[in-house]
């Protein structure tokens, strides 16, 4: 998938987050008037802040007076600069995404600080409100809660998947065996949301509804009809502004 450039990153600022693992590119886009508190947005395997699907969970939060800090994880095949694609980890991609988790606990300490993420980024978020209780709520869209989920799904597709996934993220096919983001959701006490597609081939729907009850405080589960893996458009911007206002983030909520 290329990136696509989009409003939200087209009016938004690129900082460097000085993280554990080096400076770490994050677009940072501010609403209309003060914040009412910042996402931290984190992109999926091969993923970019300016996808649609990113962008579409961006605008929904800005819409409803939150900041949104959407970080250039490494490894990513939509981001050019960000090193090589087949060096990607489960666990690499959930440090990265905590170390400018930390880096906006840091920048902005006085208001609410939420989480969102899409498909890997959904496991890695699961991991980062585990360890931040004070995390405002969390928003997972297509998550999957294991790295079994996502191996299962290609088995279904049949060995050229398989061997599709071997070859292209090796390091990242292996983990599959035990990532698994289960216990971390079993500690999750902030309000939870899951917005997937019904017809999503990476994470069925059963799957994306484990990731949800794993969480002990689930508030909004949706799945958009007819809609895949990375769900953007109009019905799904609305779903999204379901899912935000039942975490309370907007609407004076927060």
């Amino acid at each position: 998938m290329t990136q696509t450039r989009t409003i939200w990153t087209d009016s938004a600022r690129r900082l460097d987050a000085p993280t554990a693992l080096g400076a770490m590119p994050v677009v940072v886009a501010e609403p209309e008037g003060r914040p009412d508190g910042t996402v931290l947005l984190v992109h999926g395997r091969n993923g970019a802040p300016g996808q649609p699907q990113i962008a579409e969970i961006a605008d929904a939060y800005l819409a409803r007076g939150w900041r949104v800090a959407a970080p250039e994880l490494p490894n990513s095949a939509a981001l050019p600069m960000s090193g090589p694609p087949e060096q990607v980890t489960f666990a690499g991609h959930t440090d990265a995404a905590a170390g400018v988790w930390a880096w906006v606990a840091q920048q902005w300490p006085d208001a609410p600080r939420g989480l969102a993420g899409h498909s890997l980024g959904g496991f890695a978020i699961a991991h980062l409100a585990s360890a931040s209780p004070d995390t405002h709520h969390v928003l997972a869209v297509s998550p999957p809660m294991s790295g079994r989920v996502l191996l299962r799904a290609r088995e279904a597709m049949g060995p050229s998947a398989i061997e599709a996934a071997r070859r292209e993220s090796p390091l990242y096919f292996v983990e599959m065996q035990t990532a698994d983001a289960e216990p971390a959701l079993n500690s999750v006490t902030a309000p939870l949301a899951v917005v997937t597609g019904e017809v999503d081939g990476l994470i069925p729907l059963p799957d994306a509804r484990a990731y949800f009850a794993a969480a002990a405080n689930g508030r909004f589960f949706a799945a958009l009809p007819n809609a895949h893996h990375c769900p953007a458009g109009e019905a799904c911007g609305r779903m999204f502004a379901a899912a935000l206002s039942a975490l309370g983030v907007g609407d004076g909520c927060t």
